[in-house]
Parts: C-alpha cells; structure tokens; sequence
C-alpha cells in the first residue's frame, strides 16, 4: 500500500518513460532565475514535464523533472483540474488568492516542495512584498498551482530527490523490465 501523495514505482516509471527518458538524459543544465538564499547550494530547480489526469477522480499526476541530472519527481495531487489537467496551464492568477496577492503588493518569488506527499506543510511558498520576505507553508498541491499561475521558479533539495525521485537510469531499468514482461505476456484488452 503506497502513502498517501506517494505513486507506486511502474506506474511512476511508466509514466516516466511516456514523457520520453531519451530527452530526459540528455538536458542541459538549469539556471537559476530567482538568486539562491546563503546555503542552498543543495536545492535543485525543477520543471514540470507533465501534468496527466488520473482514470479516477479530479486527482492528478504532476511529473517535475530536474533538467541537469533527467531525475523526475512524481507527485500525486488530489485536484488536478487546479494544475491545468485537460486544458492549458494559465500563466495568469485569476483567482481570489492570485488577486489578494496583486492587492497587497506581493507576489510569488518561488516555491520549494520539502515533502512528495500532500502535507499541510509539505511546501512553501515565498513571497516578496516590497523589500519583505514571506514564508507561506503550503500543500504541495496548491504551491504547485501558484507557481504555474504564476511564473515562479520550483525548488526542492537534493534530499528529496535522491529519496523520492526516478533517476534516469532507473527508468530505463524500468522500461526493460516493463518491455520484457510485455513481450512474455500477450496483451488484453
């Protein structure tokens, strides 16, 4: 039984290797657009790959790649019509939240996801007010949907990463593993 915000591994991988592995091994190196706080030089910039709908539900698949290193994070959101699922990602916050933001004077810095699992605090978001700084504890989830309304840089550490992302080469692991037991198993529909 997977935790909850947690995929199992093939459809993780599977997912992983409808994206493309081949383009996903050979990315060049992300720069940063946000300058990094004193100390994190272990945070990584990630880009979203993919953003899939689930069979079951609202919920959705959001495939988050780290462009240097092709390592992808799956994330299981339970509302991904909120990330763009089925239609164009917006790239302007239009909702109560995107204008309370605009009526104070802030706006989305950047977001860095501290946990895979959809935590009250598994995210946060940071704001710039003027010359001020805001931490926002977030759900994953809705830091998500705020950076891609928003235009804003999604970090994580490499932590992270390393404990719950795909590396590329166990993709293509996966992919063998997968290609061989289709070719040993005839396929039903």
């Amino acid at each position: 039984m997977t935790a909850a915000g947690t995929i199992s591994l093939p459809l993780a991988m599977t997912v992983a290797i409808a994206l493309g592995l081949p383009a996903a091994t050979s990315r060049t190196p992300a720069t940063s657009r946000t300058p990094l706080p004193a100390g994190a030089d272990d945070r990584v910039e990630l880009e979203v790959a993919a953003v899939l709908p689930l069979p079951e539900g609202p919920a959705g698949l959001v495939v988050l790649r780290d462009r240097a290193s092709g390592t992808v994070l799956p994330l299981l959101v339970p509302d991904g019509e909120a990330l763009g699922v089925g239609a164009p990602l917006k790239r302007t916050p239009e909702d109560l939240l995107g204008r309370a933001l605009e009526a104070l004077g802030a706006r989305v810095r950047e977001v860095e996801l501290d946990a895979a699992e959809e935590t009250s605090a598994g995210a946060r978001v940071r704001l710039a007010q003027g010359t001020r700084d805001v931490d926002v504890p977030a759900r994953p989830s809705e830091s998500l949907a705020l950076a891609l309304a928003s235009g804003a840089p999604i970090f994580t550490t490499r932590q992270l990463l390393a404990k719950a992302g795909l590396t590329p080469a166990e993709l293509h692991a996966a992919h063998e593993a997968l290609s061989a037991k289709a070719s040993e198993e005839p396929l039903r529909l």
